[in-house]
């Protein structure tokens, strides 16, 4: 195949670390300003706590199938075009959900799922290029942490937006910020290093790549470990958000409660530090082993929104630790000309994180009320922190 020239920012210095968080950043904020909207939006128009999980755990299905797609796609179009598309495919699924109907917000929940897809593997890819192995672990909490603005804020302006000027207000937002970003990208004009180009080619099926996977333990330590924060997440972001509107709380709690749990992660330079200081292994036990005790403690407190937005944010702290040093088992173990073909496998972790727990919702509430699905989630967690002993003591 073709070998590409670099082409690397007008600048004419090499890509580091900030210009893949900024890329990051602009890329949040048209997925965060919908991340309330949509599970109050679903509400509205399907009608019950289990149906909205329901509709979620399709869209992750659709999602998981997609995403083996993207290496192939990768390989006959480049990524930077890869990337492109999947910054204007999420503007257009923010367009999709102020339709305010069934259609529209499948449609638009499927599309954010496939630009949300394309751009982590693809924005991951640049990363594992330019980036050296030894900075990985400085460059997962700046991500973050210039994540805190459109995760901390996205939530709130895009509640407030939908509730004080319709939907429409929303879409117009996020289509307006994911053409900044594709505007930037484009400034940048970032392509393949040409040292790994000859990796872009994909296996001639998925399975393949999912063999090579599963037979590297270090990969499956590190994609149960991603597996079990991202879950935790896609309970946060739906059910808080339809709890409180259960209980009659207005709305702006929950754009607020999940805007602050997303401002911790202006925490993860102090994360990273501890990782580099003590290494990652304790740090993620006692990460999960403590979202998994604050996630249990929370249907004890069910009848108090105020006690459970506290233990909400107090989980949100730990998971946010387990997002700053999370990914690193990944990162250094897969091997170069693998990557990506084992990262089409590894953001798996995402769909799969959705799609079990959204499965086993789904079943628990239609016997259970939603207290049942933050008991499943926390034992779920402190099994995690227990796998996490068998991390190199070293890393």
């Amino acid at each position: 195949m073709a070998i590409e020239s670099p082409s690397l920012p007008l600048t004419g210095h090499k890509p580091g670390a900030m210009v893949f968080a900024i890329l990051y950043m602009l890329e949040s904020t048209t997925r965060a300003l919908v991340l309330t909207v949509m599970p109050l939006q679903a509400l509205e128009i399907f009608g019950s706590d289990a149906k909205v999980s329901a509709l979620y755990f399709g869209v992750t299905f659709f999602g998981l199938i997609a995403g083996f797609g993207v290496p192939i796609l990768i390989h006959r179009y480049r990524r930077r075009w890869v990337y492109s598309m999947g910054l204007l495919v999420g503007g257009l699924a923010v367009v999709a959900l102020a339709f305010d109907d069934p259609l529209g917000q499948f449609t638009g929940q499927v599309l954010r799922t496939l630009s949300s897809t394309a751009c982590i593997i693809a924005l991951t890819l640049y990363v594992l290029d330019f980036i050296p192995r030894n900075d990985l672990v400085r460059y997962e909490p700046l991500k973050l942490l210039l994540g805190t603005l459109p995760w901390g804020l996205g939530p709130w302006i895009g509640i407030r937006l939908y509730e004080s000027y319709g939907p429409w207000s929303v879409a117009a937002a996020g289509m307006g910020t994911a053409l900044i970003a594709m505007a930037l990208f484009g400034y940048l004009r970032l392509t393949e290093n040409p040292a790994v180009a000859a990796a872009t080619r994909p296996p001639p099926n998925p399975i393949e790549s999912i063999g090579r996977f599963v037979g590297q333990p270090r990969l499956r330590l590190a994609w149960t470990i991603a597996l079990g924060r991202s879950g935790w997440w896609s309970l946060f972001f739906v059910y808080p958000a339809l709890y409180f509107d259960a209980r009659g709380v207005d709305r702006d709690w929950s754009g607020a409660v999940t805007g602050a749990a997303n401002i911790l992660l202006a925490l993860s330079p102090l994360f990273g530090w501890l990782g580099r200081r003590y290494g990652i292994r304790l740090p993620i036990m006692v990460a999960f082993f403590g979202a998994g005790i604050t996630t249990l403690a929370i249907p004890f407190f069910f009848d108090s929104p105020l006690l459970v937005a506290i233990l909400l944010l107090v989980a949100a702290f730990f998971v946010v630790m387990l997002d700053s040093l999370g990914n690193i088992p990944f990162l250094p173990a897969v091997r170069p000309l693998e990557r990506p073909l084992m990262m089409s496998v590894f953001r798996t972790y995402i769909d799969i994180g959705n799609l079990l727990p959204f499965a086993v919702f789904t079943a628990l509430l239609l016997f259970f009320d939603q207290r049942a699905v933050y008991i499943a989630y926390g034992i779920l967690m402190l099994v995690v922190g227990a796998f996490a002993k068998y991390l190199p003591r070293r890393m």
